[in-house]
């Protein structure tokens, strides 16, 4: 899953199209990307994006909500168990905004061009991020009759989620972009464990999170031409 906030391709040098066409235009003006790579991604015009030079992320938000849309999958009891669950806990869900931290500080270290801080103010660009609508493959490792078992269970990926964000100038408040994409781990047939699972949720954050830094240089750049 990538979330690249601006809309941009991580190493493309093509520019940001805004649409014009006036229902694509928000009450709060902001205006759809024509050439996200996003399920949706709308950005400010006229923003000098090359004002900024420090990022501060917000606790990002994990949560167990779906979308109306969301049907429950079926546990079937004599394969999955009877305790068999697709619901997170609320220490899977912390786990997840940890992770999502650890990432940050590994993709924005002292070699990239943006400063973390531990408060937002002038000059500053404010993340707020969600994850949400979590939808396992499979159910949760340590409630599968598989799992006490000492049996096996494959799935095709460990599953998908939605990742939300907006951001906002640090000094004003003021929403420069918001994006939403959904997106799921490696595409392949394995053995679904805990431990794959943690790890295509870390191989998500790095991507967003390079992503994102990389669009951020990309439109800071475009600015200052």
């Amino acid at each position: 899953m990538v979330l690249l906030i601006l809309g941009s391709a991580a190493c493309s040098t093509q520019p940001l199209k805004l649409s014009t066409d006036s229902a694509d235009t928000r009450d709060d003006g902001l205006v759809k990307v024509e050439n996200s790579k996003l399920d949706m991604s709308f950005v400010r015009p006229n923003v000098n994006w090359s004002q900024y030079t420090q990022l501060y992320f917000e606790p990002v938000k994990v949560t167990n909500d779906h979308a109306p849309d969301y049907k429950p999958p079926r546990i079937d009891r004599i394969s999955d168990g009877m305790n068999a669950s697709y619901e997170l806990r609320e220490q899977d869900l912390q786990k997840m905004a940890d992770e999502f931290h650890l990432m940050i500080q590994k993709v924005f270290n002292n070699e990239q061009p943006y400063t973390l801080v531990d408060k937002p103010g002038e000059g500053t660009l404010v993340i707020e991020a969600a994850v949400t609508d979590i939808r396992l493959s499979a159910p949760r490792e340590d409630t599968r009759r598989s799992y006490s078992s000492m049996g096996k269970t494959y799935s095709q990926n460990s599953g998908s989620m939605v990742l939300l964000a907006s951001i906002k100038d640090g000094g004003t408040g003021e929403v420069l972009a918001k994006a939403a994409d959904r997106g799921q781990g490696f595409d392949q047939w394995r053995q679904n464990t805990a431990v794959f699972n943690w790890g295509d949720v870390r191989t998500v954050y790095r991507s967003w999170a390079n992503s994102l830094k990389n669009a951020l240089i990309q439109a800071g750049a475009e600015t200052q031409k």
